[in-house]
């Protein structure tokens, strides 16, 4: 009966990591897959890596379980949060270029997450989502959970203040490569601008507010459309740096013994 409870804690705390993990990870916490799948998907991720997940014998009843299981569920969303801080960047940095393009005001809705999104950053949202997949980002979650819990034991104690500190300098870093994707936007703008101002000191009559708007825009999408395809690379990079630091920050969390 012991090893019936401690398989069953053990498929428990298997299937709340992956529910952390689906609950913000790109694709997976869309409105386009439903909770129930979201749940069945996590049963049967835990039902699967059941012979890796180790229960200490104190964790497998009463309220040491459940509070195992909200540790279990809090690895999983710090898994799932990383790779959705990439694709968020990736949309701060469209917004900023909707910003200089004056597209700010032509806002849509999201379908994919249910809110309100400018033209650029849904465009670089869907890129980067296209992106995970391509590159096989699901796989790699699955890849993640399992490898976390050699890294964090199952309903083991996690060290916060180091990991959230790294967290905290990780999205300061994604932050800043947002604005260098935004640079060369921000510097044609500025020339654009520039042109403008001499223009109109050299021809007064000429209605500079009416002919600056749609220049504006016709010179980014033209630089879009240029600098597009060379984004390629980068993108890859950064996923593939996202997924080695997600497996950072779980070294982070392991708590040391007798620390």
């Amino acid at each position: 009966m012991e090893q019936l409870y401690a398989q069953l804690a053990a498929l428990l705390l298997g299937a709340s990591r992956a529910m952390g993990v689906f609950t913000a990870a790109p694709v997976f916490s869309t409105r386009f897959v439903p909770f129930q799948v979201r749940v069945a998907l996590s049963f049967v991720l835990g039902f699967f890596l059941m012979p890796a997940i180790e229960v200490a014998p104190g964790r497998t009843e009463g309220v040491h379980l459940l509070t195992a299981a909200l540790v279990e569920m809090v690895v999983g969303l710090v898994i799932g949060f990383l790779c959705l801080m990439v694709i968020s960047v990736l949309q701060i940095a469209g917004a900023l270029m909707d910003l200089e393009m004056g597209f700010a005001l032509a806002g849509l809705f999201d379908p994919i997450t249910g809110q309100g999104a400018t033209v650029l950053g849904n465009l670089f949202q869907t890129t980067a989502l296209v992106f995970f997949i391509a590159l096989d980002g699901h796989h790699w979650l699955i890849r993640a959970f399992a490898q976390s819990y050699a890294l964090v034991p199952a309903g083991g104690p996690v060290e916060g203040t180091a990991s959230g500190l790294y967290v905290a300098r990780l999205f300061g870093d994604l932050l800043a490569l947002a604005v260098q994707l935004v640079l060369p936007f921000v510097a044609v703008m500025l020339l654009t601008m520039v042109a403008f101002a001499v223009l109109n000191r050299a021809v007064a009559q000429l209605n500079i507010f009416a002919i600056g708007l749609g220049t504006k825009t016709f010179v980014g999408l033209l630089l879009l459309v240029l600098l597009l395809p060379f984004y390629g690379r980068p993108l890859t990079a950064l996923f593939e740096a996202g997924f080695r630091e997600a497996l950072r920050i779980l070294e982070l969390m392991r708590a040391v013994p007798g620390g």
